[in-house]
């Protein structure tokens, strides 16, 4: 890491505007030779003669239907020309006046930009490079029109005559298109060509990164108030890319900032340059997370998606940003990781911290690393591969599904395990890119890294009490309801394995309850459908909801509240669910206070005791099978609901899972819990010798889609 030194703050300097000047334009008129010959190395010098090529407008290439200029592939469509050659002559006045290039790159296959004879710029390709060398991967139909960035010094910027010269390769003999067109502007000051954009934010500290062109020193300057900058750190390492720490910030604190040089800003110093540090590591602070999933393809699809967050969201502050891989395609090189990550997502981005997990398509693992700065909280992994990181009262582990051993008793399976028992928070939410459930366009029941990560590490996760999974790759969104104890394939989920099989919302069969401890169900969901959908049958028996829509996935937390929705890219809610932990001390409602089909008839059976090691055990029978119950109590007999016909209450009532034993129709089911094992927990410290306890059942009644109670039952607290 560079050295960060504590800078003395020279007069406020304002961020410069850097004018920009276009100096080839898209649609420019390029020379071209298209006929599959090896013509070395000497054609990307501007003294080569290209006088008898033929000549066209951009977009050049063939089989997308939709160029200005057609070019020739060759005699033979199954055996088409590799490489094809073009070049561009363009007038600088005074090169002098720009400090950096852009360029903008469409390009299909692959291609290699050479400015006066310099390699500037490649894409989808590696060397060393002849006329045979092929694209490495394929482009897909949803990125053939888009146009990838790449900023760099205008050092190889001559005055007079400037030469382009770009080859564009294929992927195979049997492609069926290419295409190319080129922008280039030029600007005349020092620019912040990525970012700003935030790092591994702690409560009181965090990252900040970004890539200024020319390469220079690096600063930032921070402060509570963006006239007000009023402290400052510098990495005097003279780069383009720069990193810095802000140590000693103060938790739950806004700080607008400004990133640059000591001689000058680039970005930043105003009102949409800032960011909120976490809250204390257990606070209940209520936060919001923005979840993408695939979300890499740098199109229109996933502007849509992000604008509909955008204005979903409105003033509320994203906390954190989490993206569950593929974030680029085709292979997430340097210049399709800038166009889909840092220019889609960079207003974001430059406000929220963002947390990575690898996908397929994040191929180039030296890009993709070197892209991010992972942080070391919780256990540290001793790799940017897998981590895990604290916000506020929630623990996010993040897994490696793409490039690490997912063995148990593997590297990563033993950091896991150390890491999920170190830590105390109330909420897990664990994250990787292949779903452990998915019957989209990949499935679970079949794809090796899909089956290994349910295989391995949902038994390890479920052990330690994980709420909730999020997944990409499938593109599409599947949420399960409340599940545990499902490692097989689709056709071997059994009733018992789901905790709670409603929808989870609380206006429809009611809020998923979880238990304290392990084993209490989690909710998986695969949510890759950030930047493009892939219709399916769907069907997996676990989920609750499967659609092949665009969006995003929104996840609040609100002390022991847990509110997920998936916003679709025109901004509407297409799913929820909500789920409430123990220490929930919120509104609760039930759509009745009488059950509608069944009466339920509460029985107990031994003594309440703070010290007993028998149990003192609570029964509701005659409830409806295949339902969800669980034991409301409270201190305060004016807090018992059914008892008083209320249908919502307010505090201070705590809650426990019972467990189910299903029963014949129509009113077999029975829900019991041992009590004795709550007072001698320690969870609730107002469990102590006499005191008067007013409990109730609560329970899904499925014949009216709601929920209901039993009648109150009331017993005090023995020694």
């Amino acid at each position: 890491m560079n050295k960060l030194i504590v800078a003395a703050l020279p007069a406020i300097l304002s961020v410069p505007t850097s004018a920009q000047t276009t100096l080839v334009s898209t649609g420019s008129v390029w020379r071209y030779l298209d006929d599959g010959s090896d013509l070395g190395t000497t054609w990307r010098a501007p003294s080569f003669d290209d006088s008898s090529w033929a000549a066209g407008p951009a977009q050049l290439g063939y089989g997308d239907g939709d160029e200005a200029t057609v070019v020739s592939y060759g005699p033979d469509p199954s055996f088409k020309h590799i490489t094809t050659y073009f070049r561009h002559n363009f007038q600088v006045a005074d090169a002098s006046q720009f400090e950096a290039l852009t360029f903008k790159l469409l390009r299909d296959a692959a291609a290699v930009v050479y400015l006066n004879g310099h390699e500037v710029y490649r894409s989808n390709i590696v060397g060393p490079i002849d006329y045979l060398t092929l694209a490495v991967v394929t482009v897909s139909p949803l990125q053939e029109n888009v146009y990838y960035d790449r900023t760099i010094d205008a050092t190889h910027l001559v005055m007079g005559t400037n030469t382009l010269a770009v080859e564009i390769h294929q992927r195979s003999r049997a492609s069926l298109d290419i295409s190319l067109d080129l922008r280039l502007d030029g600007h005349t000051e020092p620019i912040a060509a990525r970012g700003p954009f935030l790092q591994d934010a702690q409560p009181t500290s965090v990252r900040v990164r970004w890539r200024g062109v020319p390469a220079s020193d690096g600063r930032v300057r921070y402060g509570t108030s963006p006239a007000n900058l009023t402290s400052s750190m510098l990495d005097p390492t003279v780069a383009e890319d720069h990193e810095v720490l802000l140590p000693g910030l103060t938790p739950e604190t806004r700080y607008y900032y400004a990133v640059g040089s000591s001689a000058m800003d680039l970005a930043g110093g105003d009102s949409e340059h800032f960011f909120e540090t976490p809250p204390t590591v257990g606070s209940s602070t209520p936060l919001r997370f923005w979840v993408l999933g695939d979300s890499g393809t740098a199109n229109r699809d996933a502007r849509d998606v992000r604008d509909a967050y955008e204005s979903f969201t409105g003033a509320t502050y994203t906390n954190a940003i989490v993206l569950l891989g593929d974030n680029a395609y085709e292979r997430s090189g340097e210049e399709e990781l800038q166009t889909a990550v840092f220019d889609m997502y960079g207003d974001a981005l430059r406000q929220s911290p963002a947390y990575p997990t690898r996908g397929n398509h994040e191929a180039v693992a030296a890009v993709y690393f070197d892209a991010y700065t992972m942080p070391a909280g919780g256990v540290p992994s001793g790799t940017e591969a897998y981590y895990s990181f604290d916000y506020g009262n929630v623990h996010f582990l993040c897994l490696d599904s793409q490039g690490s051993d997912r063995a148990v008793d593997g590297p990563m399976w033993l950091w896991a395990r150390d890491d999920l028992t170190a830590t105390d928070q109330p909420w897990i939410v664990a994250f990787w890119h292949h779903p452990p459930y998915s019957k989209g366009n990949h499935d679970s029941d079949t794809e090796a890294s899909l089956v290994q990560m349910r295989e391995n590490f949902l038994p390890l996760l479920e052990d330690h009490a994980v709420d909730l999974v999020l997944g990409g790759h499938s593109h599409s969104y599947e949420r399960s309801f409340l599940v545990d104890g499902h490692y097989g394939d689709s056709t071997t989920l059994t009733n018992n394995m789901r905790v709670d099989d409603g929808d989870g919302r609380p206006d429809g069969d009611g809020a998923y309850n979880k238990a304290a401890g392990p084993r209490a169900g989690a909710v998986y969901i695969t949510a890759g459908s950030s930047g493009k959908i892939t219709n399916a049958a769907f069907g997996h028996p676990i989920m609750v909801h499967s659609r092949a829509l665009l969006g995003s996935v929104v996840l609040d937390v609100d002390g022991g509240r847990m509110d997920v929705k998936f916003l679709d890219a025109q901004g509407l809610v297409d799913d929820s669910f909500t789920m409430l932990g123990e220490d929930y001390v919120g509104v609760y409602c039930v759509a009745s206070v009488n059950s509608y089909g069944c009466t339920a008839d509460v029985t107990t059976l031994g003594t309440p005791s703070v010290s007993s090691p028998s149990a003192f055990t609570l029964t509701a029978s005659n409830l409806p099978p295949k339902s969800f119950a669980f034991l409301v109590y409270s201190t305060a007999p004016e807090n018992t609901p059914g008892l008083f016909g209320r249908v919502c209450v307010d505090r201070p009532l705590r809650r426990r899972l019972a467990t189910f034993t299903q029963g014949p129709a129509p009113c077999g089911g029975r829900a019991e819990i041992d009590f004795n094992e709550t007072i001698q927990a320690g969870f609730d410290p107002g469990l102590v010798v006499g005191t008067t306890i007013y409990s109730q059942f609560w329970y899904r009644d499925r014949l009216p889609q709601g929920a209901a109670v039993s009648e109150a039952y009331q017993f005090t607290i023995q020694p």
